[in-house]
């Protein structure tokens, strides 16, 4: 009996040497992929853009909506809505916005009024319920999710082809623009597009996996190995890994002191990433929508005062960017 004793223990020991083994390495190699530069891939998922399909149109006040659907010749389809201004001798700045999960390709009808300005919203490749999911929903549509994530940069450089296709852009002056979700994904994009001539973050952050954890609602002792877990899936669109790669092209890093949802400490730690020619602007407020008043009133306008100083915009163009979130109810 002693000997069947201690052979047991050995096989416990040696069953948990393994499952030592086995996390240490899986561990190991996640870190790796976490690690990972993702740029080269990025570029290299681009498609030539194939057809321009317009979906919807709608007349407004100053101009047209228009809701098109664009296609490259590797499958990848792009829904874009286009705020057009009335035509115009001189070509267009546009703004090429990256929002929120919902709302991120309706960013151009939530102006009133775009002045000369051309408003781009982008929406994100994934088709499928967003909101309200349950664990096992959002667990099913992680690797849909992780597509659209991955997808979202080569998206991105599908509507420079489409926007340089046009004879009423003018090239010089296409800003991408990146709010809330977005805020995370267009650091990877605007690096993996030079055509893109300035950046502009709203309320956005660094270091996915600490903000995970911060944001996620799950038991204490969870919550550091399933943020470990989540990070795995947008790694490969980390912020701090690109921001820097902006420059020499000018930025913008608006942030909120007391925004729960953006951490003042990782919102400063994209701070710290970005190079010169960088603007960093820390409001003290919490965390905006469009719709807000505090949106208006604070990160709409420090995002008009920098498209004026550096040029993108005139002081008169810039008064559309200030009527962004405006209560029309």
């Amino acid at each position: 009996m002693p000997s069947m004793r201690k052979v047991g223990w050995r096989g416990r020991l040696s069953l948990l040497a393994a499952l030592a083994l086995v996390l240490g390495t899986g561990y190991l190699v996640g870190e790796r992929y976490a690690a990972r530069d993702w740029l080269p891939w990025f570029r290299s998922q681009k498609g030539s853009l194939v057809s321009v399909t317009e979906v919807e149109r709608q007349p407004v006040p100053e101009g047209a909506l228009r809701l098109l659907q664009l296609a490259d010749d590797r499958g990848l389809i792009v829904n874009v809505q286009v705020r057009e201004p009335p035509p115009d001798e001189r070509p267009h700045p546009v703004l090429l916005t990256l929002g929120g999960i919902n709302s991120g390709g309706r960013v151009a009808e939530m102006f009133p009024d775009t002045g000369r300005i051309m408003l781009v919203s982008i929406d994100y490749p994934y088709e499928g319920r967003r909101r309200r999911l349950s664990a096992w929903e959002f667990i099913t549509r992680l690797p849909a999710m992780r597509r659209a994530v991955m997808l979202t940069p080569p998206a991105t450089m599908l509507v420079l082809d489409y926007l340089y296709g046009r004879d009423d852009v003018d090239r010089q002056r296409i800003v991408l623009v990146g709010g809330s979700f977005g805020a995370l994904l267009a650091p990877a994009a605007a690096a993996a597009e030079s055509r893109i001539s300035g950046l502009a973050i709203l309320l956005g952050a660094g270091d996915l996996q600490s903000l995970i954890e911060a944001n996620i609602d799950v038991p204490a002792p969870l919550e550091g190995p399933v943020a470990w877990a989540v990070n795995l899936v947008v790694s490969p669109v980390e912020p701090l890994k690109y921001i820097h790669r902006v420059a020499p092209r000018p930025s913008l890093l608006v942030s909120g002191t007391g925004d729960r949802r953006m951490p003042e400490a990782l919102g400063q730690k994209l701070h710290d990433q970005a190079r010169q020619p960088r603007t960093s602007v820390w409001l003290e407020m919490g965390h905006a929508t469009l719709e807000s008043p505090e949106f208006r009133a604070l990160v709409a306008a420090a995002l008009a005062e920098w498209l004026v100083e550096t040029g993108f915009l005139s002081p008169a163009d810039a008064e559309a960017v200030r009527s962004l979130g405006v209560d029309r109810s």
